[in-house]
């Protein structure tokens, strides 16, 4: 949602160079997992950033997580982080691994749940 993070940055959470990034790499594993969902969470989402913050970044695919699909999308993260200045971190899960199990009980959950943007 290109509107999503526009409002972020006219509300100053988060810079230019952020939100290129942002873009890109949501146009990117939107190509690659029609269907992937993903949000911003913690302090650049909420506007308690400072200038050591990084862009955390919850991505929820719609198939199994194998080892060379986590480390495609590290690989596209690494090279937007290089060629933009910027620190994206990615927390990657199936849609399964997040809906189900453990990881719902988990305190972040229900935080990005609750304070997460839609990208």
């Amino acid at each position: 949602m290109k509107e999503n993070i526009k409002s972020l940055v006219k509300k100053g959470f988060l810079s230019e160079k952020e939100k290129r990034a942002l873009i890109k790499l949501v146009a990117e594993l939107k190509a690659s997992w029609p269907g992937v969902r993903i949000k911003l969470f913690g302090s650049k989402a909420t506007g308690k950033a400072d200038n050591e913050s990084d862009l955390d970044v919850l991505i929820l695919l719609p198939c199994h997580v194998s080892h060379a699909i986590r480390q495609k999308i590290i690989h596209k993260i690494f090279n937007l982080n290089f060629s933009l200045e910027t620190n994206i971190s990615p927390l990657i899960l199936s849609e399964i691994e997040w809906e189900t199990g453990f990881i719902p009980l988990l305190p972040i959950h229900q935080y990005i749940e609750e304070e997460g943007v839609a990208l």
